[in-house]
């Protein structure tokens, strides 16, 4: 089944950094990363490469950006029928400050991303799960058009799954609690947690047509943590980890591929831990993302069957 994943799709750049600046302060740069990002581009293509099927509804613009923007969600073979470009508005851009423990800061521009409209395609039409990337809710046409697509998506009783992003919360935590009623699964790294914590897991706990959805905290080198109609604690991989760009977005790619295929909670954050895992061990973000192959190799070496018997559902 599709994975309509709806999102940001960027131009990326990405450099490491000896230090932070201070104000003012002038930095040399020893290199510089460009290619594919935004969370909508990355989730959608790490779903393919992990061997689902994903289509992205994302923005751009009419410039040499958007090829750069779209390129590993091309490669990767993810359905880009639903993208639009916009006449007027540049693609979105990104920069990535990586720290030297491999965290990162990001400054973005949004550009076309936030006039996204609702096409006259139905982008659900062969849907089994809507996936929302937390930067679609910002700001309207694009918030307009994803809230009425979780509108459609909960009156087809298709699952739905929202990544949290810090903007949101800052600008909008009501709204997400709002949705909470409507969300399958809710994802969230530790700032995110911090911002909202226990105050969602309650909304996400209320009545509604599921029972009740899953809160999937992304841990980072402590792996994850599931809240809400599952709790339990599920242990990294331990990995050199060079650039945590793009973990977070592998995560929730292999927890709803495994999700969509069977596999009890638990099982999808293990699966979502050993994607995030990989991207970490490499530097960049849509061009770090692991293959299905990638992911067996790491699970094979820790003796996960239970993953590995999801992974290969589907598999010639």
């Amino acid at each position: 089944m599709v994975v309509l994943v709806v999102g940001d799709a960027n131009a990326d750049l990405s450099a490491p950094l000896e230090r932070f600046p201070r104000e003012g302060d002038d930095v040399a740069i020893g290199a510089l990363g460009w290619g594919s990002g935004g969370a909508g581009t990355n989730v959608a293509a790490a779903i393919e490469r992990l061997g689902g099927r994903a289509r992205l509804l994302a923005r751009v613009g009419v410039d040499p950006a958007a090829e750069v923007a779209l390129a590993a969600a091309r490669r990767a073979g993810v359905d880009l029928d639903a993208v639009q470009r916009d006449p007027a508005l540049p693609t979105g851009l990104c920069f990535a400050a990586v720290s030297p423990g491999g965290e990162r800061t990001f400054f973005s521009f949004r550009g076309a991303n936030v006039a996204l409209a609702r096409p006259q395609a139905d982008p659900l039409r062969d849907a089994g799960w809507l996936h929302v990337c937390g930067h679609a809710l910002l700001e309207d046409p694009q918030r307009a058009t994803t809230l009425s697509l979780v509108a459609d998506a909960s009156r087809r009783a298709l699952p739905v799954s929202l990544d949290l992003c810090l903007p949101l919360l800052r600008a909008a935590p009501s709204l997400v609690l709002e949705l909470a009623p409507q969300l399958d699964v809710v994802f969230a790294n530790e700032p995110e947690l911090a911002a909202l914590g226990e105050t969602l897991e309650v909304a996400l706990a209320a009545p509604s047509r599921r029972g009740g959805g899953l809160l999937a905290a992304k841990l980072g080198a402590r792996g994850s943590q599931l809240f809400g109609a599952v709790r339990c604690a599920v242990p990294a991989f331990p990995v050199a980890a060079c650039d945590t760009t793009g973990c977070g977005d592998a995560f929730a790619a292999g927890f709803v591929v495994a999700r969509l295929r069977g596999a009890a909670p638990e099982v999808a954050a293990r699966l979502g831990n050993a994607a995030g895992a990989l991207v970490a061990t490499r530097p960049g973000a849509a061009e770090a993302l692991p293959t299905r192959a990638d992911v067996r190799a790491l699970l094979a070496a820790h003796a996960a069957q239970a993953e590995l018997d999801v992974l290969a559902i589907g598999e010639e």
